[in-house]
């Protein structure tokens, strides 16, 4: 029997620290949970790395779920869709009672993805060499993220790895097809705005100037509209070349500063911020959080290594700050809810069900029914404003069209006029 030091909520949001004897972490997270306790954190008294001197509010360091050195990079970016097929087919096989490294290797012989596949066989050499499939992983965080690799060492210590992976397989299942549908219904207006901008270089570049040396051999005054165009359209070609130095220095410049931290920051903080897609976008990250924290709390892990980890998976600077905000006042005794709350940047809704969730001793199931709102906001969101989008770009091409075509015609007219 060993010894795990533990901090909990009650359903009334008091807080407990204390300790209990259990032959396993899965045993005393159970333990916990059959006393309707949330558990913040666990670890074991043993572990003088999880439980060092507190800080200056009296909590203890919480150690946290690090996935191993990586190797020499054999991993690059793979897609949603790939990890998601690889992750599903493991589930399948290992649900199936096939032995972790067999099933690896036979779907690694199938793959058709080269990382993919490489890292595959690297994960299999690292089971073969007698190391455990999180510490696989981990060798890969480009391919396998913090979260898939946390999860994987709660269900090795839990002996729920098939669940585990049911569920991982399920989450990237889910955010591939919500992906999959953004990207359809952007294909289209995206299209147009293509060939839009296509047709204006093209008129800009090589029609307008043709026109502008035909009528300057009319020996007439151009009307003042067609001197106007033509004016900002010699400008334009005239300085192309220092235009075109001057977006890739700007381009060059944004790109440098947004990898610096306060330029990260700045970035995500104004992405936030744009009008009707800052908010979509802040769903969209909210529903990947919540479904995230759903599947951590649910295969037990404490809710302080949860918010940690997924502070990490959101992709945005100025949530993980508020995240990791939250998650130091939850470690100070408040209610999850209502330091989600103070955290400012989570709206009602999520702080409403949080509280739910706490009372009743089932956030995870509340956790992934807001994920599942928040997933089709989204996507009605997109819909009705690329359905905008398309008249839209439609009207403004058609105002660009016009300019140019008055510009041209109406000296025409004026040159008709004077030989009449």
């Amino acid at each position: 029997m060993a010894v795990f030091n533990y901090i909990a909520k009650t359903k009334e949001g008091q807080e407990v620290r204390s300790s209990l004897e259990a032959t396993s972490r899965l045993d005393a997270l159970e333990t916990l949970r059959k006393k309707g306790l949330t558990v913040v954190d666990l670890f074991s008294a043993e572990d003088e790395t999880a439980v060092q001197k507190g800080d200056k509010t009296g909590s203890p360091k919480i150690a946290k779920i690090k996935p191993p050195k990586k190797s020499l990079s054999l991993s690059s970016r793979v897609k949603m869709t790939d990890l998601a097929i690889f992750c599903r087919q493991l589930a399948i096989s290992v649900n199936a009672g096939v032995p972790l490294r067999d099933a690896i290797e036979g779907i690694s012989m199938e793959l058709e993805h080269p990382v993919l596949k490489r890292v595959s066989k690297d994960v299999v050499q690292q089971l073969h060499d007698g190391k455990s499939f999180s510490e696989a992983i981990g060798r890969h965080p480009k391919v396998f993220n913090e979260m898939f690799t946390g999860l994987a060492k709660v269900a090795e210590e839990s002996g729920k790895l098939p669940e585990t992976l049911n569920q991982l397989s399920t989450y990237l299942e889910r955010t591939d097809r919500l992906q999959r549908r953004i990207r359809a219904m952007a294909a289209y207006p995206i299209f147009i705005g293509i060939f839009f901008a296509v047709v204006c270089l093209i008129m800009t570049l090589f029609i307008l100037p043709k026109f502008t040396d035909i009528f300057s051999g009319f020996g007439s005054s151009l009307p003042p509209f067609t001197k106007l165009v033509f004016s900002i359209n010699t400008f334009f070609v005239d300085n192309i070349l220092l235009f075109g130095i001057g977006a890739v220095l700007l381009a060059l410049g944004i790109g440098f500063y947004t990898r610096t931290p306060a330029g990260s920051y700045r970035k995500d903080q104004l992405k936030l911020r744009l009008p009707y897609a800052g908010g979509c976008l802040k769903k969209y990250i909210l529903a990947r959080f919540c479904r995230s924290m759903s599947i951590m709390v649910n295969s037990g892990v404490p809710i302080s290594n949860a918010l940690e980890i997924c502070a990490d998976s959101t992709g945005n600077q100025l949530l993980k700050h508020s995240v990791l905000g939250a998650r130091e006042l939850i470690m100070n005794g408040n209610r999850i809810s209502t330091s989600l709350e103070r955290a400012e940047i989570f709206p009602g809704l999520i702080v409403r069900m949080v509280s739910v969730g706490e009372d009743s001793g089932q956030l995870p199931e509340v956790l992934e029914n807001v994920s599942d709102l928040y997933e089709d906001q989204v996507e009605v969101s997109i819909m009705t404003s690329m359905a905008l989008f398309e008249p839209v770009i439609i009207c403004v091409f058609g105002a660009f069209i016009l300019i140019l075509v008055l510009a041209i015609y109406l000296p025409i007219f004026t040159v008709s006029t004077t030989m009449q």
